[in-house]
């Protein structure tokens, strides 16, 4: 029989339960709802029919065609218009399938829509937060857009459940299995008719200049062919050079002249580019060779030397300024202008390498931090200087600092990769992104012989394998990593092996086996002399003693850990498995008291998930002593932070 799961709707604190599909999920009601939907586009004209016949009834609609056509405009004006239809919400993703990078994964944007959904304890397994997604979207009225997507496959996991939906789906390629299997709607969009390109232009530079020369207006329709992309960057060069006559510019376009209209936004950008400056060529080309999805100014910086040159790209159409401050191009405009600059990518991404060192430095203060790479001469990293900063910083740049993951693996800078996929770690860790961390980790393992990197590398891996309940791939790795110790006769490293087989073998509830490989630990650590690694062995050993039952030893092993932890994170922890080992004696006053002290550390240290975690475990000892209003109350504030995590 399938496992099941129970979605909880949460209202000013009283829970209400309905059985849907495999594991344990709440979702808290009474929340905004999401808005996902990037601004409004200020000058929209035309496509009066396009917007009559497009998504009038639930279901899911596609609009495709060629490249610079207007799908996003038209499908993001529609969906500002008619917003008051879903009151559910409206989500929104770039897909990304046709941009120079690797489209975006399903799994990807079907965990960002759960947390959008405030959506908290997500399955780890990719088919089961669809499952999910898709029991959470059942009976709501809710938008979904869908842009710019590759095909078919990269779409139909992140439909929605049951029918009172509707999903906008665009994309340049005809998504014939969608029209068969889903019952996809499909609106071929066209160009701009000669009126409406007049319109757009007359929106952009005015009516007085439009008029002044309808001859040269009529060049330059029939140069932009009817694209909607063409038109805004010719009528940005007219708008930045207010004194060139429009008859200069059509004569300027009919020099890149060809009858085909699917190359009218290369031969415009051609001609736009050709009127940049050298600097602004320079800066257009590396912004396009930048890894990740957009740019942040900081990052930019480091990338070109200057940002002073971003303005007038952006008010030449060649880049998007997003409201959040951070910078964007088309991908049309990103496969023609991007130039190949090694030295300038090393710098971006020393610049994410070195920026997340000091925010992971900022998660993780105790502890010496690991000696980086040489900076690249001319990067300027960043330097978040608390907790919430680095958090928001790594919220902000993950998708980037995945992609530069990516470029430094394809450019053979091995130690750069394994150095970002180690300050990544407590970040993902914190995000519950385990599935990131294993990609991470995964293009570490590049090495063919046997050293003490690749030991790292599947001890990380194994760890994060559990952590997403792959279990049989994590011991896998864990095992292998404590082989490859032993032969290269590293105790330092066996030492950590065996810590992180406890404490996966212990989330399966293999205690015995788990104790084990926890009093190994114990051992090495005192042949290292290593007093931080011997606290946590100490600590383990008495969580899986107590497990088993025998609390006396427990508690003794559990006061030997306190009494030896150097950093209140470790104190946090021993206090926790101090409580539990009081709290199974039946001695809830003092299981308490441990928990009350931990909590204080825990919040201190400003990690919610532990916080939240520390939070729960007070409920039980709290009802048994009968301050159930006191145990409520906790559990509220639980419930809260782990929905504030998910957002």
């Amino acid at each position: 029989m399938p496992e099941r799961f129970r979605v909880h709707n949460v209202v000013n604190g009283d829970v209400t339960g309905t059985v849907v599909q495999a594991g344990e999920v709440v979702v808290r009601t009474g929340r905004p709802a999401p808005r996902q939907l990037p601004a409004s586009p200020s000058r929209f004209v035309g496509r009066t029919s396009d917007l009559a016949g497009l998504a009038g009834s639930p279901g899911v609609h596609a609009v495709v065609g060629i490249g610079g056509v207007g799908k996003t405009w038209l499908a993001v004006h529609w969906a500002h218009a008619n917003r008051h239809r879903f009151p559910d919400g409206q989500l929104f993703v770039d897909l990304r399938g046709f941009s120079p990078d690797q489209p975006m994964a399903p799994a990807v944007a079907v965990r960002g829509f759960l947390d959008a959904l405030n959506a908290f304890d997500v399955p780890p397994d990719p088919h089961a937060q669809v499952a999910l997604y898709r029991s959470l979207t059942a009976d709501k009225r809710l938008l979904v857009v869908l842009d710019n997507a590759a095909d078919a496959a990269q779409v139909e996991p992140l439909l929605p459940g049951g029918s009172s939906c509707t999903v906008l789906v665009t994309s340049r390629r005809q998504l014939t299995s969608l029209v068969t299997r889903w019952g996809t709607l499909q609106l071929r969009l066209g160009p701009l008719d000669d009126a409406e390109s007049r319109d757009l232009l007359v929106a952009r530079l005015g009516a007085v200049r439009v008029d002044a020369d309808p001859e040269a207006v009529r060049r330059i329709v029939r140069h932009c062919a009817g694209l909607p992309l063409a038109l805004a960057i010719v009528a940005s060069r007219g708008q930045t050079s207010p004194g060139t006559p429009l008859a200069r510019i059509a004569d300027e376009l009919g020099q890149f002249d060809d009858e085909d209209p699917s190359n009218s936004v290369p031969a415009v950008l051609s001609w736009s580019l050709r009127g940049l400056s050298d600097a602004q060529s320079r800066v257009l080309g590396l912004l396009a060779a930048a890894p990740g999805p957009d740019i942040g100014p900081a990052a930019v910086g480091s990338l070109t030397g200057s940002t002073s040159e971003l303005p007038a790209l952006e008010r030449l159409c060649l880049l998007e300024r997003k409201a959040d401050g951070r910078y964007r191009m088309h991908d049309l405009v990103r496969a023609q202008v991007r130039v190949e600059d090694v030295e300038a990518v090393r710098r971006v991404v020393d610049h994410y390498l070195h920026t997340a060192h000091a925010a992971d430095r900022c998660l993780q203060p105790h502890g010496s931090p690991a000696p980086l790479p040489p900076m690249s001469r001319g990067c300027r990293p960043e330097a978040p200087a608390a907790v919430d900063a680095a958090l928001a910083w790594f919220d902000a740049e993950h998708q980037c600092l995945l992609a530069a993951v990516d470029t430094a693996a394809e450019h053979g800078w091995h130690d750069v990769v394994r150095h970002l996929a180690r300050t990544l770690t407590t970040y993902h860790h914190r995000r519950d992104q385990a599935d990131a961390d294993i990609r991470t980790w995964s293009l570490t393992l590049h090495e063919r012989t046997r050293n003490p990197a690749l030991v790292t590398s599947h001890r990380r891996l194994g760890e994060a394998s559990a952590r997403a309940h792959r279990y049989s791939e994590a011991l896998a790795h864990l095992r292998e990593a404590r082989v490859l110790a032993e032969q290269l006769g590293d105790v330092h490293q066996l030492s950590h092996v065996h810590r992180a087989l406890a404490w996966a073998l212990g989330r399966q509830d293999e205690d015995a086996e788990a104790l084990r490989h926890a009093q190994e630990n114990l051992r090495l650590s005192r042949e290292l002399h290593d007093t931080v690694s011997e606290a946590h062995a100490l600590n383990a050993v008495a969580w899986f003693t107590a497990r088993l039952g025998d609390l006396g030893r427990a508690r003794a092993f559990g006061e030997a850990a306190l009494a030896a932890q150097p950093n209140p994170e470790g104190e946090a922890s021993c206090r926790e498995t101090l409580g539990y080992v009081e709290f199974r004696a039946h001695r809830p006053d003092r299981s308490i008291e441990h928990y009350k002290r931990a909590l204080v550390l825990r919040r201190a240290h400003g990690y919610l998930r532990h916080v939240a975690n520390t939070l729960e475990r007070m409920v039980a000892p709290l009802r048994e002593l009968g301050r159930d209003e006191e145990a409520e109350a906790l559990s509220r504030e639980a419930e809260e932070l782990f929905t504030r995590l998910r957002r």
